[in-house]
């Protein structure tokens, strides 16, 4: 599993329901995605500068509590790789380690020349799949 801690302040709340709105959850679930690709040797702006581009193909996800002020975890979990597509579950977890929101996160290559979906480089594969692992 890999984690990333967040301190949530007002600027995240959205008044007059007092928690963050569900959509900035996104925000923070693609933060964690984008720190994961940077710990297993996959920055995203070297990624770019190849041509390629991780590109969100389908989001599920479920709140079971609300996210207000305070510290939170953002976790990427459980990784596959399913022909072409990339998965990754997603958690947000209050200070108590209480699920906030959880997601299913899916992903393709785009080759930005083309704007076309792409296998995953090879050397990705094997970087992600050895995360996987642990």
């Amino acid at each position: 599993m890999f984690s990333i801690s967040v301190d949530l302040t007002d600027e995240w709340i959205t008044p007059p329901y007092d928690h963050v709105h569900h959509g900035r959850c996104f925000f923070l679930f693609e933060e964690a995605r984008v720190q994961l690709l940077k710990h297993i040797g996959f920055p995203n702006d070297e990624l770019l500068a190849q041509g390629k581009a991780l590109v969100i193909t389908k989001v599920e996800a479920a709140y079971k509590r609300e996210v207000k002020k305070g510290a939170f975890t953002v976790t990427c979990e459980t990784p596959a790789i399913e022909g072409k597509t990339l998965v990754v579950h997603q958690k947000i977890l209050n200070e108590r380690g209480k699920i906030a929101v959880e997601a299913r996160i899916e992903s393709v290559f785009m080759d930005m020349n083309t704007r076309r979906g792409m296998a995953p480089p090879e050397e990705f594969k094997a970087a992600f799949l050895a995360w996987a692992k642990g």
